[in-house]
């Protein structure tokens, strides 16, 4: 008790106190970049481990293929009949491939949803097995792309006529054909878990197939493996497809690399990975109902292990090769005689064959996280004005009374409910209202909200309410502008283990908000900008531009790698000098990309259960109107607070 009193009484004689107190700010903005540096340091040599079987009971690829040269007939037979019959009604269609599984040996059904999409799946109930664990086949009509499956449909055709001539199966083998692997792979997943009587058991894994060519040939393999809010397949299915198919000869790419940066392994490559697989989880499941996702999105929250495996390229090893691959996959999940429950679940993939577990990434969205709380801490104690040097902590400067606290907490709530009523509102709307029907409705809502938040974060400099000095106001304000601030950080905080990804990337596009200063006019005058940038309706516009843009990372790594004048002229020729930006068909197509990621956002619980769209709304949108408002009022805290100290 005596080295604390000292303590107390050197920290009140030279003022340590209030100094650190008046340092909040800084140590917020040092918060964040310390996690961003975190995120950069992750890629470089000795941050990341190699991968590795932890089942051993997987025993990938060691047992002899016959899926070879010898099947290779029968997949050109089946993509004959299916260019034949690509563009055939669905009940036709339906009718060849029931035909076909009938001739092999499978069960065959078809599921209908209430939006009269249809799925045609078929059963293999294996001899050796008990009736309760399945492994899934899937094949859309249609790739992520908005390409005819035409590959796809063929291999998986003559992977399952292989299928059922083997005798090793323990679990039974379920095929799918949906129409789309989005949507109506979704219902017939949700269908198949609730509501169908023909059904094959548990489902341990699933393999989704997409490869739109005609070519029997491909160059490379892609694996995809995100799911919706944050949820990833057991790392020992994705370290088993890496090993197969680099058994196999194929080059692995993940997050669409292009083919010239398979081969790189160096710290520029593995941080675009990084950096693209974040993205990647974090807008999993918001993409348009026609075009976009990878498949493994419809399996999620279903403790399906789901891979998508994506055929790139027209010319080097053959289709039975990539045949070879899924099925040395499906005799691995054969082996297996419980669910997958060892390795990691969640993880960060720098390569095919490198990665970073949980507990040595997680603390980069814990420090941007913690920025908030620092600022929240800030603005209780401080006013958020760090030129304030007149607070002592013996005077009434920092009080909150009691009227100016339920004031502050009240205008927080009826924010937060607003903004989350609002939120609610616009998901209801977009279920009863068709993206197809309507979509210059939508182009209007995004557009307007887009345009209308922009022009409100002017209203600090343009507006201000001016008021008498009143430490009623002061009090308000900064019990508002505190509360808020703490809320974000708990909500994100509290998304962090679970949804990584998100965290961090609204962390650090709502960062600005720490910078948010509100008091004298002088010392308002940067609030817009901070608000601009920290608006979730302008990332919106900024990822769905973006996305139109075809933006590829890849070209921004290799300009800052490999810099040369002749590289940064081709790249500039390319993008911007032969692009028609004046052409109204090209403009259009760039306006729709914020329509669609919104459209996206607002049905992606409907659709998927994605979080993210709740997330904005319930979380980061009341906090920023919350910034807005009090940046509003014009407080005059210097002046009225030094003549009260004094």
């Amino acid at each position: 008790m005596a080295l604390l009193e000292t303590i107390q009484r050197k920290i009140t004689k030279y003022g340590l106190l209030p100094k650190l107190v008046r340092f909040l700010p800084k140590v917020s903005t040092l918060l964040t970049l310390l996690g961003l540096i975190w995120i950069l340091i992750l890629p470089l040599d000795g941050q990341f481990r190699t991968t590795y079987i932890s089942e051993n009971a997987l025993m990938p690829s060691q047992a002899y293929s016959f899926f070879r040269e010898s099947e290779w007939n029968f997949v050109r037979g089946y993509r004959d009949q299916i260019i034949e019959h690509i563009d055939d009604p669905m009940d036709e269609r339906h009718e060849m491939l029931s035909s076909w599984m009938k001739t092999i040996g499978y069960k065959t059904f078809e599921y209908r949803s209430a939006n009269d999409s249809r799925t045609t799946y078929g059963i293999y109930h294996v001899p050796k097995g008990d009736d309760t664990e399945a492994m899934v086949i899937v094949a859309p009509w249609t790739t992520s792309d908005g390409e005819k499956n035409i590959g796809g449909l063929a291999l998986t055709m003559g992977l399952i006529r292989y299928f059922h001539r083997l005798s090793i199966w323990s679990k039974n083998i379920i095929v799918v054909f949906p129409e789309d692997g989005q949507d109506t792979l979704r219902k017939w997943v949700d269908a198949y878990h609730t509501t169908l009587d023909e059904t094959g058991g548990s489902m341990e894994s699933a393999i989704v197939i997409e490869y739109s060519s005609e070519s029997d040939e491909l160059d490379y393999v892609e694996v995809k493996y995100v799911g919706v809010n944050g949820q990833l397949p057991n790392l020992d299915l994705v370290n088993c497809a890496v090993m197969i198919s680099e058994h196999e000869g194929f080059k692995v790419s993940l997050h669409n690399t292009p083919k010239g940066q398979l081969w790189a392994n160096d710290y520029p490559s593995r941080l675009t990975t990084l950096l693209k697989g974040l993205f990647s989880m974090a807008t999993a499941g918001l993409l348009p109902e026609t075009g976009g996702g990878n498949g493994c999105e419809a399996f999620s929250g279903w403790n399906v292990q789901t891979l998508t495996f994506k055929a790139r390229g027209t010319e080097g090893r053959d289709i039975t090769t990539l045949g070879r691959v899924i099925e040395a996959c499906f005799r691995a999940v054969n082996n297996l005689l419980e669910k997958f429950h060892q390795s990691f679940f969640f993880y960060l993939l720098l390569t095919p064959n490198h990665f970073v577990s949980i507990g040595n990434y997680l603390p980069a969205a814990v420090l941007t996280a913690s920025s908030f709380v620092i600022s929240s801490l800030s603005a209780f104690l401080t006013n958020n004005n760090v030129n304030n040097k007149h607070i002592n902590f013996n005077d009434a400067a920092i009080k909150v009374d009691t009227l100016p606290l339920m004031n502050g907490l009240l205008l927080f709530t009826t924010v937060t409910v607003g903004s989350i009523i609002f939120g609610t509102l616009l998901m209801w709307f977009s279920s009863i209202v068709s993206f197809a029907d309507n979509n210059n409705l939508y182009t209007k809502l995004t557009w307007g909200l887009i345009l209308a938040t922009t022009t409100v974060s002017t209203l600090p400099v343009v507006l201000r309410y001016k008021s008498q000095p009143s430490a009623a106001i002061s009090q308000t304000v900064r019990v508002a502008n505190g509360c808020s601030l703490f809320y974000l950080a708990f909500a994100l905080v509290s998304l962090l283990v679970l949804h990584f990804s998100l965290s961090l990337l609204i962390s650090l596009a709502a960062f600005p908000l720490t910078f948010i200063r509100y008091g004298p006019l002088r010392q308002n005058r940067k609030n817009s900008i901070w608000l601009i940038l920290s608006s979730p309706f302008l990332w919106l516009a900024i990822v769905g531009v973006a996305r139109k843009m075809e933006f590829q990372l890849d070209i921004v790594r290799n300009l800052i790698q490999y810099f040369s004048v002749p590289l940064l002229r081709h790249e500039l020729q390319t993008k911007i000098f032969d692009t028609d930006w004046l052409n109204p068909a090209f403009l259009q197509n760039l306006l729709q990309g914020p329509v669609e990621i919104f459209y996206g956002l607002l049905t992606g619980y409907r659709r998927f259960q994605t979080w993210t769209w709740m997330v904005i709304s319930f979380a980061w949108l009341p906090v920023w109107i919350m910034s807005l408002i009090i940046t509003c009022i014009d407080v005059q805290i210097g002046d009225f607070e030094k003549r009260k100290v004094n």
